[in-house]
């Protein structure tokens, strides 16, 4: 007898190797479309730059079928977006034409700004998947513009949307429209961006329709069963070379924003059995009373989806496409206890969850080390500094607000010195360039350099995080969800720890003001500056064994001085021709 698709009843049938590797790339160009529909189309720089946002295909089960190459956080929710619709709608009453909006953190998003367009696909009658886009809005009603860290309840964080139809058999629903537009500050920004996700969505659609009608709904679906078997199998096989054991790695994060002398504990006790692993967090922090929480489906399951990839499956090891789909997730059993940081209780605020995630994924990385030696890199960032800058635009009687996710960087690897000066982990955002920020809002952005700190010394050398000072030309505020201001990135194998961030008002001036990671509505007036030190990585292996011509080039880069590289690597350099004394070197490498 026939095994059937789980909820369409219809046939799964065998696809040929070459069908399958078609449509696998079908699928993939489908998600990757979507996001490029709504990046050209979007109107605010954390989409249209950032490239904030998740797009793909999940079926009437809430499994993730494709994603976008864009946002982890993003596109890994996606399906857990389409089973939190799902708990208020039973399928029998979801029609063609319907347009879902969502953002409720207790079922499936990583956090409320982070909104859920969500389009039925109906083919031949009958509804057999959902085309779903996700984006970080510039304002959803916080108690601050563009972000709430104090929030004590999802309430207070944002507008909940918990699956509400706001087109229903085509119709749009024009009051809950002027609902959502009425109750944030930049609604002309938030409606153009919700048409891009709409259309984008419906990209997706008309995508997917044309592959059911060239290979027959059976063949198409029978595939994305195989390639879930695939990535499911191919990660099994990767785990299974890693020899069983119990494996523990921690960290902390500032504080909760409030309680500034109470730093948060993660702990990740990764356990691997034959072809699976457990990540247990037991032991880290309690929940807390501000939005610093994490939303377990949408932001810790994300989390751990993007580093199991990462860490088994990585595309510069396998040389070959391993989708990330719902199949990965079947070898992985992540234990959150609930209450803590990572399964809050509902209803605690999870505005602000990105540092938990990004520190997450390190402390399991880390953990790792020893039996995934050359898979790992030393401690990263591990940090989002996600600002929102913003002031009333008098002109057009609305806010202006702009979101800023400054890049960090990542540690030594076995090999390789670190990436610098990029979003590490489960961020992938990109920067957003000067002269856009400038041409539109009112700000100067006076430097953007790498962190002139000395890098963290290691045979392989962590990465240099970032400096950014940006002036405000009329006044406003700030609010940041920031972290890593305490405890700096790990070094690995010898190598040094790196170096933690900072915030500062007026750097340079009599007045400079040094403030916390996490700030709400932070007054800024005209030509009052703030100034952002990102993360720098830490060091891998041992400094003494990294060769004298990398210590040299650091050195003419301005990655470190002479004077250091003597102490920290044994590297003399003769300051009047900048070489290597290779002699003393020798020598004095030889004496320690």
């Amino acid at each position: 007898m026939a095994k059937m698709i789980e909820g369409l009843n219809i046939p799964r049938v065998e696809v040929d190797p070459v069908t399958l590797q078609v449509l696998g790339g079908s699928f993939k160009m489908i998600a990757q479309e979507m996001g490029m529909v709504l990046y050209r189309m979007s109107y605010s720089s954390i989409i249209r730059e950032s490239e904030d946002i998740g797009a793909g295909i999940v079926d009437i089960n809430g499994r993730q079928l494709c994603e976008s190459e864009s946002t982890p956080m993003h596109v890994g929710s996606i399906g857990g977006n389409v089973k939190g619709i799902l708990t208020r709608w039973k399928l029998e009453d979801i029609h063609e034409g319907d347009i879902f909006i969502h953002n409720h953190p207790y079922y499936g998003t990583s956090h409320s700004p982070d909104l859920h367009i969500c389009l039925p696909i109906f083919y031949k009658g009958q509804l057999i998947s959902f085309s779903c886009v996700q984006a970080h809005l510039l304002d959803n009603g916080s108690h601050t513009p563009g972000m709430d860290v104090f929030a004590r309840d999802i309430y207070a964080e944002t507008r909940i949307y918990y699956a509400l139809k706001i087109y229903e058999e085509g119709k749009r629903n024009d009051q809950l429209w002027r609902m959502i537009l009425d109750n944030v500050r930049t609604p002309s920004m938030n409606e153009n961006d919700l048409k891009a996700m709409i259309a984008s969505a419906r990209h997706g659609i008309k995508r997917f329709t044309e592959l059911l009608d060239k290979y027959g709904i059976e063949t198409v679906f029978s595939a994305i069963e195989d390639w879930m078997d695939y990535s499911e199998r191919m990660l099994r096989n990767a785990i299974a070379k890693v020899p069983d054991g119990t494996y523990y790695a921690e960290g902390y994060l500032d504080n909760d924003g409030i309680n500034l002398d109470k730093m948060l504990k993660v702990c990740t006790t990764t356990t691997i059995k034959g072809d699976t692993v457990t990540i247990d967090l037991t032991g880290s922090a309690d929940e807390v009373y501000t939005a610093f929480n994490a939303s377990f489906e949408g932001t810790t399951m994300t989390s751990i989806s993007y580093i199991m990839h990462a860490l088994f499956l990585d595309d510069d090891i396998y040389h070959q496409y391993i989708p990330q789909n719902d199949g990965m997730r079947r070898p992985v059993t992540v234990i959150a206890p609930k209450g803590c940081i990572f399964n809050p209780n509902f209803p605690r605020a999870s505005f602000s969850r990105f540092n938990q995630a990004n520190l997450l994924a390190d402390c399991v990385m880390r953990s790792l080390a020893d039996v995934m030696p050359d898979r790992v890199s030393a401690g990263t960032s591990a940090h989002i500094h996600f600002v929102s800058y913003n002031g009333f635009n008098k002109d057009k009687g609305e806010y202006w607000v702009y979101l800023e996710v400054d890049e960090g960087s990542y540690g030594g690897r076995c090999g390789k010195d670190a990436i610098d000066s990029c979003d590490a982990l489960v961020a992938n955002t990109r920067n957003v360039p000067i002269e856009e920020i400038e041409w539109h809002y009112p700000l100067r952005v006076e430097r953007y350099e790498l962190n002139p700190e000395l890098v963290a010394p290691g045979k392989w050398r962590g990465g240099l995080g970032i400096i950014r000072e940006t002036r405000f030309l009329q006044e406003g505020t700030v609010t940041c969800e920031g972290d890593r201001h305490i405890e700096a990135p790990k070094g690995l194998f010898g190598g040094a720890d790196g170096h933690s961030a900072s915030l500062t008002k007026n750097p340079g001036s009599a007045d400079a003001v040094s403030l916390q990671a996490k700030l709400s509505d932070e007054e800024f007036g005209v030509n009052d500056v703030l100034q952002i030190r990102t993360p720098c990585g830490g060091g891998y292996g041992n400094p003494f064994e990294r060769d004298p011509e990398l210590v040299l080039g650091d050195v003419l880069d301005d990655f470190t001085t002479i004077e250091d590289a003597k102490k920290s690597y044994g590297v003399v350099i003769d300051p009047a021709s900048m070489t290597v004394d290779a002699a003393a070197t020798e020598a004095l490498r030889a004496s320690k």
